[in-house]
Formats: C-alpha cells, sequence, structure tokens
C-alpha cells in the first residue's frame, strides 16, 4: 500500500510540475486573515514538525528513508512564503524525497529489513 501511495504520489509531482502552492496550509479566507492566520499556519506547520521528527526517530534502515522521504517536501514547503525563488528549487528536492521514498518501499516489500522482520516475529 505504501508502495502504491508514493508512487502516485510521485506520479502527479512530476505530471503537475509547473504548478506551484503558496506554501502554506491555510490560506486567507472569511474567518482567518492577517496575523491570526499566520498565527494559525505557524502552529499547524510547528506540530507537523513535531510529528514528522517522532515519525522519523521511530524508524530505521530502510525505513527510516522512506519516512523522511516522504517529509522532506512537505517540510520544505513553508519556505516558498519567506523566499519565492526558492519554488523551483524545492518542487525539485521534494520530488527526489519522494523518488528515494518510492525506492525504499520498493526494497522493503522486496527485502523487509531486520527491524521489520523483528516486529512481526514478537507479534
Amino acid at each position: 500500500m505504501a508502495l502504491g501511495l508514493t508512487a502516485l504520489v510521485f506520479a502527479l509531482t512530476i505530471l503537475h510540475w509547473s504548478h506551484t502552492k503558496s506554501g502554506w496550509l491555510f490560506s486567507a479566507g472569511f474567518v482567518l486573515h492577517g496575523w491570526l492566520l499566520i498565527a494559525v499556519n505557524v502552529f499547524f506547520y510547528g506540530y507537523l514538525y513535531w510529528v514528522g521528527f517522532w515519525l522519523i526517530r521511530g524508524t530505521a534502515g530502510p525505513e527510516r528513508l522512506f519516512m523522511v522521504g516522504w517529509f522532506v517536501g512537505f517540510l520544505l514547503s513553508p519556505l516558498h512564503v519567506l523566499g519565492p525563488k526558492w519554488a523551483v528549487a524545492i518542487k525539485h528536492i521534494g520530488a527526489f524525497g519522494l523518488a528515494v521514498a518510492l525506492l525504499a518501499a520498493l526494497s522493503l516489500l522486496l527485502d523487509p529489513s531486520e527491524e521489520a522482520k523483528d516486529r512481526t516475529d514478537v507479534a
């Protein structure tokens, strides 16, 4: 399932190569605008960084490569706001991260790591 989802997102990234988003989770709307909008985005990105850190920290080997590959593009996306000229480079880094995640998922499918084997033996 992880391999299929990663392949789908990677293909969509390549197909929509020329489109760039703003980088924020929430955009200006009826309720949120100005400093409140920025504060909400900073809070949610801080929370997502924290979750990403703990998910990556809890893995090892190819699983860690898979998780880092998924998170790298997403966690760098707020930099679009700080430097719009970085948007293309961030998109390339995100696509490279998804390619690494795709290869790591394929590697795990073909030959599960020792950590994964140990977890399945215990259960």
